[in-house]
């Protein structure tokens, strides 16, 4: 089969322990990419610094770095200086960690802003990204202002700047399709992909956002066809890497080696799927009949049994 980068989401790969050990659980766990939440970089900023991070993410063979999540980066009376010092740590972050992407929600106030209104602030973060040598992409989740990735890849379209994070939890319960995915997302958007999986529906009792947060499911371990949606991305021309993101509390039970393990393998798993769906079959095992006891084998070559007079027989 394929080899294939994966990167731990930050859900999947966090934890109580200090940050170095779960780094060097990301790394030893097979992944070669990881995201980083706001959370952690600014407590690495105040502890231990961002170059001494990097050193631990080259220590790991991390070669994905994936920054976010920010909100509120459009124009709007609710926005706080809490909320601008994160977009600075953000930014600086991705300049210091050699990130490849930086990551940005939607309006989840409801109804929200109009996307359009966004345009032009978006343009500027995406230039501010690209500035750090970053590039900008947007996650839509079904209870923002762009609940559907098709939504959100024409908002990408429309502002000419950035890139589509499709995440599956949020493009599958957005009401999208494998079919709709393929017809309405632009290829050119797409820029990351997330994989989890989940149930037929949502759990009664929890919300979208709550399932979000505590429902993601190993991939292939639930009710989509995961493999399915990785040929359709694939169609849609993307490569890699995979994010993985899983957070169950049963998961989260788990020491971090081996939450993180459990999780590549499944991962592979459905890659290994997706990569084999129209390959020829498999070879024919053999169809002679072997032996079934001692006596039914004949060696190809008898030994020549010795006479009495030391003669062969």
């Amino acid at each position: 089969m394929l080899e294939h980068d994966l990167l731990a989401t930050s859900w999947t790969w966090d934890g109580d322990e200090p940050i170095d050990e779960r780094v060097r659980a990301v790394g030893d766990a097979g992944f070669a990419g990881i995201s980083l939440a706001l959370d952690d970089l600014h407590e690495v900023r105040a502890t231990i610094g961002f170059a001494r991070l990097r050193r631990m993410l080259d220590d790991a063979g991390i070669v994905w770095v994936q920054l976010g999540t920010l909100g509120n980066w459009w124009t709007c009376t609710s926005r706080t200086t809490g909320e601008d010092a994160d977009r600075g740590v953000l930014l600086e972050a991705a300049a210091s960690l050699r990130a490849w992407q930086v990551v940005a929600r939607a309006d989840v106030t409801l109804p929200g802003v109009s996307p359009t209104a966004m345009l032009d602030d978006w343009g500027v973060l995406a230039r501010q990204a690209d500035g750090v040598g970053a590039q900008l992409v947007l996650e839509p989740e079904p209870w923002s202002n762009l609940p559907t990735v098709e939504r959100a890849s024409r908002f990408i379209t429309a502002a000419g700047a950035g890139g589509l994070l499709l995440d599956a939890m949020h493009a599958l319960r957005g009401g999208s399709t494998l079919a709709s995915i393929r017809q309405g997302v632009m290829p050119s958007t797409l820029a990351a992909v997330e994989l989890s999986d989940g149930l037929l529906s949502t759990p009664s009792g929890m919300t979208l956002a709550d399932e979000s947060r505590d429902g993601r499911y190993l991939p292939g371990a639930g009710a989509w066809d995961i493999p399915g949606f990785i040929r359709i991305v694939r169609e849609l021309g993307y490569d890699e890497p995979w994010g993985v993101e899983v957070r169950t509390p049963a998961h989260r039970a788990l020491p971090i080696a081996d939450a993180l393990r459990t999780a590549a393998a499944a991962t592979r798993a459905v890659l290994d799927a997706a990569d084999a769906f129209g390959a020829p079959a498999a070879p024919a095992m053999p169809t002679s009949p072997a032996p079934t006891s001692a006596v039914d084998f004949e060696p190809l070559h008898r030994p020549r049994r010795e006479t009495g007079s030391g003669a062969p027989a």
